[in-house]
């Protein structure tokens, strides 16, 4: 064996990966280091400024902006927001019956995805403020239970009577109601105690 022949192999072998190494590297010298098209300015008429220049116009395309105004018809005025009620203020919400809490709680979970969180109107399901709000059409806790536990297939409800027990169910009649009349304000209610 001579010194040839035994450093051929490597040798061929080096070569061989530094080939295709070479063949992966898809970056040109010189070619990618050039400066970054220009872009783009449509009908822009050449400038002296060249910071301009490379500005497109975006006028024709940009709608101007028309600031808000004051306070529309439909916004109070700031003296006529209802402040916090006593209880509320002191422990971070507003307390209400074991019963009322359970209801917020069971609500959150199998009802707000549908009808909006804390009850506020959501465009999915109606709006069960305006529905338990006296005069609304779920008059009483007994229709409330019926749709909730049979649901409304045609528009979409499902059933919920093999979800919740009656207890539970009962319990979110007692928050929805409460928020209907607005005496359970939006937002977590303090958790009464045992």
């Amino acid at each position: 064996m001579t010194l040839a022949s035994t450093c051929a192999g490597p040798i061929a072998l080096t070569l061989l990966l530094g080939f295709g190494q070479a063949a992966c590297n898809t970056r040109t010298p010189g070619v990618d280091d050039a400066a970054a098209a220009p872009l783009d300015s449509g009908t822009q008429t050449p400038q002296s400024d060249p910071a301009a220049a490379r500005t497109p116009d975006t006028s024709a395309a940009t709608p101007p902006i028309t600031p808000p105004s004051p306070a529309g018809p439909d916004t109070p005025p700031p003296a006529a927001k209802p402040s916090k009620p006593a209880a509320q203020a002191k422990t971070g919400g507003l307390k209400v019956s074991r019963v009322e809490y359970e209801g917020w709680r069971q609500y959150s979970v199998n009802c707000a995805r549908c009808h909006g969180q804390d009850v506020l109107p959501n465009p999915v399901a109606a709006n069960l403020l305006i529905s338990l709000k006296a005069g609304g059409p779920i008059g009483s806790s007994a229709q409330f239970v019926e749709v909730v536990t049979k649901g409304r297939p045609d528009r979409g409800m499902p059933a919920f009577g093999s979800l919740l027990t009656p207890d539970q169910t009962n319990a979110i009649y007692a928050y929805v109601k409460g928020r209907a009349e607005a005496r359970i304000p939006p937002g977590r209610p303090a958790r009464p105690n045992a």
